[in-house]
């Protein structure tokens, strides 16, 4: 019986050096395209501030940083400044945060509170929050689910002062793939919309303990979020058949509330067409004329039955909006 062969020091010696340099070499390309991608991002960001601010909103970073070495990207942009036309909005800072095995998916938050300005208008707006975060991930450049979440958000009127226009503890916002309406051949998507607010304040609406929600399914939108810049993108989806269902628009404020359903898409001219319905429970008697003309109330939100309750349904068809046979006005086109 032969005895085993000691092992050969210089041969473990050559693996050990081997195994270093490949961890070397992919530690190094790593670092490198790293790098890389860390660049071209500054590079996009800043391109943004190269817009005219007219036809395209132009964005500025005061400082600008990229992190998250090794496996994702922090994008910071401080001092944020947004112009389109008359329009100027302002952000202390927003980050973005892309994993580099997924570069599909980003999250955001948003340091407030954000400063809105129409110099045509002179309009002064700002919105506070103690938290706003969103995130986006896409499926093949189809939208898989767009989120925004907030708490505490406030919007006040900066003009000679701060006067409070609305505030909600909590809202949210989400669009969200809807897999089984997908159409690959046609390159057609839809996305089903919910958002909610709770406890929501509007002073000068006399709302105190309010809160909302919004459902809605949009059929044939295009797959792809590249094209959604393309200035047809409302123009195709009609010509797709595209439609908007309204689950339901809901709000309540203690004894008072309203439901909202209906499907509407654009006909051939690109005017509203569909069918929507509208109920609703002490909304008339408590803001009158501020969300309908005195002389259109009964046309457009109905009369009220026993329980109080006013019901009505609006049709629009051929360019004009009916409530039951009577007609209520023209329909313009949208596009």
């Amino acid at each position: 019986m032969t005895a085993p062969r000691p092992p050969d020091k210089k041969d473990a010696m050559r693996r050990i050096t081997l195994l270093a340099i490949v961890l070397v070499i992919i530690i190094g390309g790593w670092s490198a395209a790293w790098v890389y991608a860390s660049g071209f991002i500054r590079g996009q960001v800043g391109a943004l501030a190269d817009a005219d601010g007219q036809t395209e909103p132009r964005l500025t970073c005061g400082t600008l940083d990229v992190g998250g070495y090794p496996f994702w990207f922090d994008v910071t942009c401080g001092d944020l400044t947004a112009t389109q036309g008359d329009i100027s909005v302002n952000m202390p800072e927003l980050k973005a945060t892309v994993l580099v095995y997924d570069p599909f998916h980003a999250v955001f938050r948003a340091t407030g509170p954000v400063a809105y300005s129409d110099a045509f208008t002179g309009s002064k707006r700002q919105l506070d929050w103690s938290l706003l975060e969103a995130s986006a991930h896409l499926v093949d450049w189809r939208i898989g689910r767009i989120s925004i979440v907030g708490d505490q958000l406030k919007l006040s009127d900066t003009i000679g002062g701060d006067t409070l226009l609305g505030q909600a503890r909590h809202a949210e916002f989400h669009l969200l793939d809807i897999p089984k309406q997908h159409d690959a051949a046609k390159h057609l998507a839809a996305l089903a919309l919910y958002a909610k607010a709770d406890d929501l304040s509007v002073p000068d609406a006399g709302i105190s303990d309010g809160k909302s929600t919004l459902e809605a399914d949009i059929s044939a939108l295009p797959d792809d979020v590249r094209t959604y810049g393309d200035g047809d993108l409302v123009q195709r989806w009609r010509a797709a058949g595209g439609k908007v269902k309204l689950v339901g628009f809901k709000g309540q404020d203690g004894e008072q509330d309203f439901d909202v359903t209906g499907n509407v898409g654009l006909d051939a001219e690109a005017r509203p067409e569909g069918q929507v319905s509208i109920r609703s429970k002490g909304l008339v008697e408590r803001f009158g004329s501020l969300l309908v003309p005195q002389q259109w109330q009964g046309a457009i939100l109905g009369s009220p039955g026993p329980d109080g309750r006013y019901s009505q349904t609006i049709n629009m068809t051929n360019g004009v909006a009916f409530a039951g046979l009577v007609p209520l006005g023209t329909l313009p086109p949208l596009l």
